[in-house]
């Protein structure tokens, strides 16, 4: 889902909780880090991801933290503030196609050495070289969830 969509959701937020409120549990946004993005528009987005999963969170709802990173993945600020020892859901869509699967596949092996999760949440293309280890991957159909999930 482009992150126009997404912003729908998010300058809506207590609309969005409401139909969130039919589910037992959700993914936290994704908004996009692209190598076209300046480090600052990435920091935010990877902000932005942090604080809608906190607010729901806080609201008491089950929220499972969506950990996107950005090409520069060596670096730490997508990484702070996401649980250890936790469910987490990873997505691989558009790397094939906008992003580097080479270093996609390190960005995710630094996400579980340094947030060591009990089960990875995969939506989107399994990566050639990926390791599969406590990953339970779902079909990510983006044609289907923008005509309405028919």
């Amino acid at each position: 889902m482009e992150d126009s969509r997404i912003m729908q959701y998010w300058n809506k937020p207590f609309e969005t909780e409401t139909l969130l409120s039919n589910f037992k549990v959700s993914i936290g946004m994704d908004f996009s880090m692209t190598n076209e993005m300046t480090r600052p528009q990435k920091m935010y987005a990877s902000f932005l991801n942090k604080l809608w999963v906190a607010w729901l969170q806080s609201r008491g709802y089950n929220v499972i933290p969506n950990v996107s990173f950005p090409d520069e993945w060596e670096e730490d600020y997508w990484l702070e503030g996401w649980p250890k020892h936790s469910i987490i859901a990873i997505s691989s869509v558009g790397v094939t196609h906008h992003g580097n699967p080479e270093e996609w596949l390190k960005a995710v092996k630094r996400v579980r050495e340094e947030l060591q999760p009990i089960c990875i949440l995969r939506y989107g293309p399994l990566i050639p070289g990926e390791d599969t280890e406590n990953c339970i991957y779902f079909a990510n159909d983006n044609n289907r969830s923008a005509n309405g999930w028919q």
